[in-house]
Parts: structure tokens; C-alpha cells; sequence
């Protein structure tokens, strides 16, 4: 059970999106926004502020007269767990509505298989929101972002090869339930996309696209506030320009090249960035993964045509920063005749951008109109009684 008993109508997660975007709005700015009527918005944001989503203030600032009633959210009163998977071991965090992290932890992973990493999530989210005081009636529930495709219409995990225990693990729809906090499951790069776009803070951020440097290369995309998964929720994978018995731009890939040269990644991730940085073994990665990139970013601003394409994932952030610099170095070539490449900038969600990405899946299929279409909300108007 999440605070928000009933699924929230079409019309009421477009007014959500429309304040969420601008931060507070009137309700006369909401009217001209949208197609409905003011008599709709008035009842409708009503609603909403009696479940305790919306609140309002009074604007004085403006000219004589009656003062504007702003709406905005109330942020601060929900929050939501994700989970993003590494071979060893899970991180966790516990995000509020404006991304702002108030937990972070992380657990050894000691069963592989899909139960027990369910289990350990719901060890892992329980230790968060006991740890921040967490109540029942503001946790939206756990986001689980998972390395691998879908199949069977995006009901059936195909994962990573480096994650073969979670192979064949079925898709709950809808969304499954552990111990009563609801559990939703996404691709690591729809994830990492999804959280950039509620929660990095850019003033143009429809359409994105990310790359997500993983164990595998992924990615994914917001188009028109929706992610975009094609048919069985495996869009945007850019991975596949690089083939698999030669040598791709991921951390498995830096990984073996670090363990090779007698260097262990936990060494890397525990160093400071100056000796990330200079570290050969990583310096020449960078240099080789960079033109990689450069091809695949080409590539997909010729499919997508972006705003930007954020790079983002599970290296550590100087090395990320490192590898957006390089690829910068020099202009990228158009896709097409007449186009333009997108720009190249790294995720300003840090290296927790994996688990602020599977915390943003409970908050984008709660109050978002993008998530009510896909999953056929019958409601447009109001909600179900």
C-alpha cells in the first residue's frame, strides 16, 4: 500500500507533471496549459491537496489586485528506495520528490538468485527507512533497476551475463509486492534515464537520452515525458555497435583491462580522483573507450535527435568526467548531411545515479501522465471509487 490509495487519473498526473516542471504555477496558468476547463483544474487540484500532494501559497509580488494562489508540491512529504545492482554486492538509497538523497547504504550480496536478491532489497530498503524515520504514509515504494533485456513483452528477464542467476526471473505485472511495500522493476539504463529527468536539475530536458556505462553498455531514452522501451522494453541499446568478443567501452570491459594489470576496481573506486586518473591502465582505457563513445553518440543523435546525451552508469565520477572531456575534445561529426551531433555532458546525479534512477521509478509510475498511458489508465478525470 503506498500514501496515494488510488491510482491517480490521467488529468491529475498531467496537472502533477505541469507543477512538478515548474516548480509552483496558479491555477489560471494550469487552465490556459491544458485543455481543461477551470472548473476541472479547480476540482481537480482541490483533490489533490486533500490527499496532501498539492499546497499552496499566496503570491504578492505582482501588481495590484487579487493575488495569484500558487500550487506546488509537497516534495519533502514522499519517498521512495532504489536498489541498482553491482556483481558483489547492492546499493541503496532513500530519495524524497526532489531527488535529495536522505539514506544511502549498501549490503554485500551473498545469494544471487532473484529471490535473494529481492530479499536483500527488502533488507536493504527496511535498514534505510528505519535509519531516516521514514513513514508508512509518505514511502511510495522500492525501485529495483536490473541489468539485462526483457522478453515476452517485457514479463521475462534476459540478464546480463555477468548476472546469469537473475536469467528466466518472471516479471511480476503488475508490479509485484514484498512484505507490503511495492516493488518495481526497471532496465538499468530506462532507470538512469528516468532519474536524470526528474532529478537533474536541466532547464531543457525532454527529449534525453543516456548512456549507461554499465557491465554492459545501455541506455535510454525520454521522449515526450515518456520513456521510451519499444516493444518489449529494450530500446536504446547502443551496445550492440560493439561486439561482444572484442574489446567495449563498459566497466566489465575496464575491469578485466584493471585486473590484467594487477589493479582491482575496488582499489580504483577507493582512491582519490588525481590517482583514478592517473592510473595507466585507466588513462588508456579512457583514451580507447572515448572513440568509442564518439561513434556511438554519433549514432544516436542521427536515430534520436536529442537535446543532449548524458553519460552515465557505474564508473566512478572522475573517470566519468574524464571520458565526457575527452570525447569533447574535438567537435564530433554530424550524423547526416545538415544535422547536428548532440552534446555530450555527464550525469549531475553522481555515482549514485544508478540507485537515484531505480528511486524515481516508483515516483514517475506514481504521478506520472507518461506512466498512466502505457499502463492503461481507464481514468481521465478523476479517480476510480
Amino acid at each position: 500500500m503506498t500514501p496515494i490509495e488510488k491510482p491517480l487519473s490521467l488529468n491529475e498526473r498531467r496537472l502533477i507533471e505541469l507543477v512538478f516542471r515548474n516548480g509552483e504555477m496558479a491555477r489560471i496558468d494550469l487552465t490556459n496549459a491544458t485543455d481543461m476547463t477551470g472548473a476541472s483544474v479547480t476540482r481537480l487540484t482541490a483533490g489533490l491537496e486533500d490527499i496532501g500532494l498539492l499546497e499552496q501559497k499566496i503570491d504578492k509580488s505582482g501588481a495590484r489586485g487579487q493575488p495569484k494562489k500558487l500550487l506546488s508540491i509537497r516534495r519533502a512529504a514522499f519517498r521512495a528506495v532504489g536498489i541498482y545492482l553491482y556483481l558483489d554486492r547492492m546499493v541503496g538509497v532513500l530519495i524524497d520528490f526532489t531527488g535529495r538523497v536522505l539514506g544511502e547504504s549498501s549490503s554485500r550480496v551473498t545469494c544471487r538468485s532473484a529471490d535473494g536478491i529481492m530479499q536483500a532489497a527488502q533488507r536493504l530498503s527496511d535498514k534505510l527507512i528505519n535509519a531516516t524515520q521514514t513513514e508508512p504514509q509518505s514511502f511510495l515504494g522500492i525501485g529495483i533497476s536490473v541489468p539485462g533485456n526483457f522478453g515476452s513483452y517485457g514479463s521475462l528477464l534476459h540478464a546480463h551475463s555477468a548476472f546469469k542467476e537473475l536469467e528466466g526471473y518472471q516479471i511480476q505485472i503488475p508490479d509485484s509486492s514484498l512484505e507490503g511495500a511495492n516493488i518495481h522493476i526497471e532496465n538499468d539504463g530506462t532507470a538512469a534515464a528516468l532519474g536524470e529527468y526528474l532529478f537533474g536539475r536541466r532547464e531543457k530536458r525532454d527529449p534525453l537520452f543516456l548512456i549507461h556505462i554499465g557491465y554492459g553498455l545501455g541506455g535510454g531514452a525520454v521522449l515526450g515525458g515518456r520513456p521510451y522501451r519499444g516493444m518489449n522494453g529494450n530500446a536504446c541499446l547502443p551496445g550492440a555497435l560493439f561486439p561482444y568478443d572484442q574489446p567495449r567501452p563498459t566497466l566489465q570491459d575496464l575491469q578485466e583491462n584493471l585486473e590484467a594489470g594487477g589493479y582491482s576496481i575496488d582499489d580504483i573506486r577507493s582512491s582519490d580522483a588525481e590517482h583514478q586518473l592517473s592510473n595507466p591502465v585507466v588513462a588508456e582505457w579512457i583514451v580507447r573507450a572515448s572513440e568509442q563513445m564518439r561513434f556511438a553518440i554519433q549514432v544516436t543523435s542521427g536515430m534520436f535527435d536529442p537535446e543532449m546525451i548524458v553519460l552515465g552508469g557505474a564508473l566512478p565520477m572522475p573517470i566519468t568526467e574524464k571520458l565526457v572531456g575527452t570525447i569533447n575534445q574535438s567537435p564530433l561529426p554530424p550524423p547526416s548531411r545538415g544535422l547536428a551531433t548532440a552534446p555530450v555532458v555527464a550525469t549531475r546525479l553522481g555515482e549514485l545515479n544508478g540507485p537515484i534512477g531505480a528511486a524515481s521509478i516508483p515516483f514517475f509510475r506514481t504521478f506520472f501522465p507518461g506512466s498512466s498511458a502505457e499502463r492503461g489508465n481507464a481514468y481521465l478525470d478523476g479517480r476510480s471509487s
